[in-house]
């Protein structure tokens, strides 16, 4: 462990390391995310197969054409058994279907919004997410190094307790105090290695980059504070939640329309060539057993066993059902702006307290550590300061992070 960590350490500030890592920054990831994350893509390909399916109400307009060819052997009334080839070709053509066709065609529309919908909410997760273990794992290493300078630290006081042993003004437990200090800032070096490796591995799935990719990111979250950010307006009615409730509700009603008309009347035109058997036809001729037709056929339903109206009040009830989601979900959604917003500023708010404790601490520690070398403080004293100040600075570390998150979530809300 004693002769793993300095290593380590210097392999990650290495030059090779950096060769062989991929160079991220925070902008490259909406790039990376859109462009080979395979839940987004296949998101955008659920986009592009609703909108193959359009265009329905047209196509509904052109003619369709079967044809059916067969044989068959039969004995039929006083002639023996004979075998006789049938089949048909046939041509139909819509005219009419009491504008179920074009209401058919309007709700395949409304599937294309929930696609784009539900694509936007899946970038939006991902990018979040991919934002996200980015800043921690650039915490880490941040956290890590402050951790290595405060381990460098404590062996200057493990070399001023030595001397104060030496000179008889302090005893072996001074010593002692610092060595178990230095396994423990060790043993956190390791932690955050450790859960660096972890986050790089999970970012790369983010990335849809291999498991072993290893990146080479900031040193160190720097804190700049986007008071555009907290002024930028935002339409709860426009997120992909409520996008998505709105289409489906769209879609349902619909439905609940087509469903409403089915009592109205279709009127197709067809013609075609038939040919019959004898057991169809009375004839051997073949020739007086081949028709040929044209005509207009109307359809009109007459009862349908209140199928169609049942349908149409359970599609009602749903329509209502999702109107009212869409609308709690808008209100929930600005909630959330709001929140991200307010806990944006408080966040900022409580950096500038870690800055200003980082400060007084370091004056603090300074002037520990110059009493303790004169013999005016003891040990405990000194350690006691060293942790404090390590824990300032790790503290700020971390809320810069915390903004960081605090501020991927408000862009994935935005749609950014």
């Amino acid at each position: 462990m004693k002769n793993r960590l300095p290593l380590l350490l210097l392999i990650l500030a290495s030059p090779a390391f950096a060769e062989n890592a991929v160079q991220l920054r925070f902008e490259d990831l909406p790039g990376l995310v859109a462009g080979k994350n395979q839940a987004v893509s296949g998101a955008d390909r659920l986009v592009e197969s609703a909108r193959a399916r359009t265009g329905s109400f047209g196509r509904s307009y052109l003619p369709t054409l079967g044809a059916e060819a067969g044989g068959e052997r039969f004995q039929t009334l006083n002639f023996g058994y004979r075998n006789e080839p049938y089949g048909h070709l046939e041509a139909r053509l819509n005219v009419y279907r009491g504008g179920r066709d074009q209401l058919g065609e309007r709700t395949a529309e409304r599937q294309v919004e929930l696609a784009a919908a539900d694509a936007r909410r899946t970038l939006a997760a991902e990018l979040a997410a991919a934002r996200k273990t980015f800043w921690q794992l650039v915490s880490e290493r941040e956290i890590a190094k402050v951790v290595a300078e405060a381990l460098s630290e404590n062996e200057k006081l493990l070399a001023v307790a030595s001397r104060r042993i030496n000179r008889g003004l302090a005893t072996e437990t001074d010593r002692l105090e610092f060595e178990i200090n230095r396994s423990q800032l060790r043993e956190e070096i390791e932690s955050r290695t450790h859960a660096a490796v972890l986050l790089q591995i999970r970012l790369s799935a983010f990335l849809g980059l291999p498991p072993e990719t290893k990146f080479s990111t900031p040193e160190a979250i720097t804190h700049d504070h986007d008071e555009s950010l907290l002024a930028a307006a935002f339409d709860a009615a426009a997120s992909p939640d409520a996008s998505a409730l709105k289409a489906r509700r769209d879609a349902l009603d619909l439905e609940r329309r087509k469903a409403g008309r089915w009592w109205t009347p279709s009127v197709d035109l067809y013609g075609g060539y038939y040919l019959y058997t004898l057991r169809e036809r009375d004839s051997l001729s073949r020739r007086e057993r081949d028709d040929k037709a044209i005509g207009a056929r109307l359809s009109v339903p007459l009862f349908d066993g209140l199928r169609a109206r049942t349908d149409a009040g359970a599609l009602r009830l749903q329509t209502e059902g999702v109107e009212r989601q869409r609308s709690q979900r808008e209100l929930a959604v600005e909630a959330e702006v709001r929140v991200a917003k307010e806990d944006l500023k408080h966040d900022h708010e409580l950096i500038h307290y870690s800055e200003e404790r980082i400060e007084q601490g370091g004056r603090y520690l300074a002037r520990t550590l110059e009493e303790y070398e004169r013999g005016v403080k003891n040990s405990l004293d000194a350690l006691g300061a060293a942790q404090r100040q390590l824990g300032f600075r790790r503290q700020h570390a971390e809320r810069r992070r915390d903004y960081k998150h605090t501020e991927a979530g408000l862009l994935a809300l935005l749609g950014r």
